[in-house]
Parts: C-alpha cells; sequence; structure tokens
C-alpha cells in the first residue's frame, strides 16, 4: 500500500499559526485604538502653550496654544472667525476656508490661526504669533484666543497641568 500525498498537511500547523497570528493582531489592534480613544477624551479641553522669547536678541520668539474640541471643525472655524471679527481693535488680513485658516492683526501684533478635522465632532484648534523682545502680551494674545473660542462654543477649556 502507498500513501498518497495530499499536499495540504504539510503546510496545515504553518496555517494555523499564521491564522492565530493575525487573530491575535487584529484583536490587538482594537485594544490599541481603543487606548487611543480614552487617551484623546483625557486630553479635550486642555490647552497646551509654547512659548519661546528671544531676550536680547532680535530674533522673534514664539508663542502657541493649541486645543482638543469635541466639536466639528467647520463650527469651531466659524466661532473664531466670528469671535474675530466681533473684535474691533482686530482685523481678518488673511483667510482661507478650504483650509480653515486665517491669520489676523492689530497693527502691532500678527497672528495666525488654523482648525483641523480629526473626526466627525473632533476637532483640533491652533493659534500661533511670533513674540518680539520685550513684548509678554503677545502670549495672552494666544492664550485668551483659545480660551474665547472654547468659551463661545460652551466648552470647558482649560490649562493643562503638566
Amino acid at each position: 500500500m502507498t500513501k498518497k500525498n495530499t499536499g495540504g498537511n504539510a503546510n496545515e500547523p504553518s496555517q494555523k499559526i499564521v491564522a492565530l497570528f493575525l487573530t491575535g493582531f487584529l484583536l490587538l489592534s482594537g485594544v490599541a485604538d481603543a487606548q487611543w480613544v480614552l487617551l484623546g477624551r483625557k486630553a479635550l479641553g486642555k490647552v497646551r502653550q509654547l512659548t519661546s522669547e528671544m531676550k536680547g536678541s532680535q530674533q522673534p520668539g514664539y508663542d502657541v496654544a493649541t486645543v482638543l474640541l469635541e466639536a466639528p471643525a467647520d463650527k469651531v472655524y466659524s466661532t473664531a472667525v466670528n469671535v474675530l471679527q466681533g473684535k474691533k481693535d482686530w482685523t481678518i488680513t488673511k483667510r482661507d476656508e478650504k483650509s480653515r485658516s486665517l491669520e489676523f492683526s492689530d497693527g502691532k501684533r500678527t497672528a495666525g490661526m488654523q482648525v483641523s478635522f480629526l473626526d466627525e465632532h473632533l476637532s483640533q484648534l491652533l493659534i500661533v504669533s511670533a513674540v518680539t523682545s520685550g513684548k509678554t502680551d503677545t502670549t495672552s494674545l494666544v492664550l485668551n484666543g483659545v480660551l474665547r473660542v472654547c468659551k463661545e462654543m460652551g466648552v470647558h477649556c482649560q490649562l493643562a497641568n503638566e
């Protein structure tokens, strides 16, 4: 009697290992996504600020403030535009609806803002300004701008504690 080789038996253990590996990978990636969502939820409304002033230098520094908001990006953008249009000292100097970005100035200081779409109900608001030596009030411009948009949207935001 001769045994026939069906061809499938030799590869069967390796196919099971590959199938188990792929199943495990898919399950773990779902856990990782859930952890990112949890981390994202903890970051909502926490305003992060980064400031650098080049003291004694002619080089400008920078001031940046950003926050994650549980709101559609278009709504955050339109709220920010309305806030700026309500300020008589500030003028919108450049506006791009498609990228949800704009620049604004009071004649002495200039800042830029962008709202990024992250999800249907999640967006990031970013405001950036140059800081010249001796002009520390620019910091409040950026931070207060983010906090003002949060307030107008009825969203609680606060400076993040590291």
